[in-house]
């Protein structure tokens, strides 16, 4: 504001030319807008996370990622934008999604990681890929390990019956 009546006070003074007062009245319009601009992106941004905020507290799980992904796409500088891609990650593993995927949760971890190096989530989110790996390397050991077990089982099998036709 007290930058406005300042210009205005300049052209008033007739100290400027025309085309001084012109170019003052177009850098005043042109600024503005660009901060209206950046307001209303913001804005927007702020409304698809409270959105998201609210599917995932009604276990609305799918309209949650899409609303945050809204924000990590279309406002991907917005001050919001690495908390989205953080909660999008957190809710790909949340225990009650049933539609949890670990995989995306890593790949979307490892985005803000690389994105955001200054993010209050990057620790937490380095955590997350930890563990996931550790958790998907255990998921792999327990099913080679089911696997050699139904082998020795069916190894098994096979002598015992062997045994039974040999008396």
């Amino acid at each position: 504001m007290r930058r406005d009546r300042k210009v205005v006070r300049l052209i008033h003074s007739r100290r400027l030319t025309r085309a001084r007062a012109g170019f003052w009245a177009l850098l005043l319009l042109i600024s503005g807008c660009a901060g209206l601009a950046s307001l209303e992106s913001s804005t927007a941004a702020a409304e698809h996370f409270r959105n998201a905020e609210r599917f995932f507290e009604e276990g609305k799980y799918s309209e949650a990622l899409k609303e945050y992904r809204i924000v990590t796409v279309r406002f991907p500088d917005d001050e919001l934008a690495d908390d989205a891609l953080y909660q999008t990650a957190y809710t790909e593993i949340y225990f009650k999604n049933a539609a949890a995927d670990p995989g995306t949760a890593v790949k979307d971890f490892q985005r803000l990681i690389q994105k955001y190096p200054d993010s209050p989530w990057k620790g937490p989110a380095q955590n997350w890929v930890s563990f996931l790996a550790q958790a998907e390397s255990l998921r792999t050991e327990t099913e080679k390990l089911k696997n050699d077990l139904q082998r020795l089982l069916d190894l098994d099998m096979q002598s015992e019956k062997k045994r039974r036709e040999l008396k």
